[in-house]
């Protein structure tokens, strides 16, 4: 006959930060020795063996989440729904509820042994633990095992409201939309083959935008009357309302992305890197992919660095799809726009775009 074991821990509690865990004996590696000292680096806790007092010596492998322990942590904080009265008056509690994990991974019985003082908190709690998948079974000599676990689901105010901020935060990483950036002519890293670059969006933007005065006179070079104040006005525009605002944009987008990152979400986007048809095509393809770089190395700076290890690969969650477009093709034209790099069709070219931005 299976037996089935309770683990109970002196202090848990699940919190929005993922933090907290299943009230069993917490183990780094997900696995607890008895009778002995721990392989791995784990917590102190109680366990309790149903029908019998004699210590078990075997190792024995722990239900889990698939994902561990922050998974179950997010899938509760997804889940449960704070009951609109109590939130209302700002009551907390934590209710404590028991369930079965059989050794076929499913989960029965079902049931709350602890209350939050709060029916409406109770009933939620017991219907959350009710909708988890099925978990990985515990394990002892390698036998899969019944075990009974006890899983405490905590209704913070504190948390409830972090939670709506959070959510705000994802609805505006959706729907930021396209965020276009401007470089200047032949930047960064000017008369060369590279991919890759050094050399941050911050500093490219902020010389770009000390040039502002020297773009608005050039582009009107030659021109006279209407037509040069015209090209002035156009130019004076494009900085003040594109420039300034996708950089502004792009900040935006990288503060959401740490809040995101950091509460466990997938993100996913595209950035596209495009260059003038005033150089050949070849090395046009070079300097999108250099564009590319340095927005990629401005986010890895910002914010202190958080995203740098999501963009490195070292923290999992965030994928970007890089895409060297080099040259934007245009129908023949033989404007002043076109011809120079100061003309405005020409800066308008000089860009790079992120899209499709995805939070899952």
């Amino acid at each position: 006959m299976k037996r089935v074991y309770t683990f109970l821990s002196l202090v848990m509690a699940v919190v929005l930060t993922c933090a907290a865990s299943i009230t069993y004996a917490q183990c780094d590696n997900d696995t607890f020795i008895y009778g002995g000292k721990s392989s791995g680096s784990c917590k102190k806790g109680i366990a309790v063996a149903i029908g019998q007092h004699e210590t078990p010596t075997a190792a024995l492998t722990l239900p889990h989440f698939k994902g561990g322990n922050k998974a179950m942590c997010r899938y509760i904080n997804k889940t449960k729904v704070y009951p609109v009265n109590l939130k209302s008056q700002r009551a907390s509690g934590t209710a404590v509820v028991q369930a079965k994990v059989l050794a076929d991974s499913t989960i029965t019985d079902v049931e709350l042994v602890t209350s939050s003082g709060y029916k409406e908190m109770d009933d939620e709690a017991v219907r959350v633990v009710k909708s988890f998948p099925k978990m990985c079974p515990a394990t002892q000599s390698c036998t899969a095992q019944d075990m009974i676990l006890q899983i405490p689901v905590t209704f913070s105010m504190e948390e409830e409201e972090a939670k709506v901020k959070l959510a705000e935060t994802k609805k505006q990483v959706r729907s930021i939309g396209p965020i276009t950036l401007y470089f200047e002519n032949d930047r960064p890293d000017p008369r060369t083959k590279q991919d890759y670059t050094s050399t941050e969006y911050k500093g490219l933007y902020d010389n770009y935008m000390n040039q502002r005065s020297k773009y608005i006179t050039e582009a009107a070079n030659g021109l006279t009357g209407n037509a040069k104040s015209q090209a002035e006005n156009e130019v004076k525009t494009f900085f003040d309302d594109s420039i300034a605002t996708g950089y502004n944009r792009l900040q935006k987008l990288t503060d959401a992305l740490v809040e995101v990152l950091e509460a466990g979400y997938s993100v996913s986007f595209n950035i596209s890197g495009f260059a003038s048809p005033l150089s050949n095509s070849d090395y046009n393809m070079h300097l999108s992919s250099r564009r590319i770089e340095s927005v990629l190395n401005y986010m890895k700076q910002a914010n202190g660095g958080k995203l740098a290890p999501y963009i490195t690969g070292q923290k999992s969650g965030l994928t970007i799809y890089k895409n060297p477009k080099g040259e934007v093709a245009h129908a023949e034209t033989s404007t002043a726009q076109r011809v120079t790099v100061y003309g405005l069709q020409a800066a308008k070219d000089r860009r790079i775009v992120i899209d499709n931005v995805q939070v899952k």
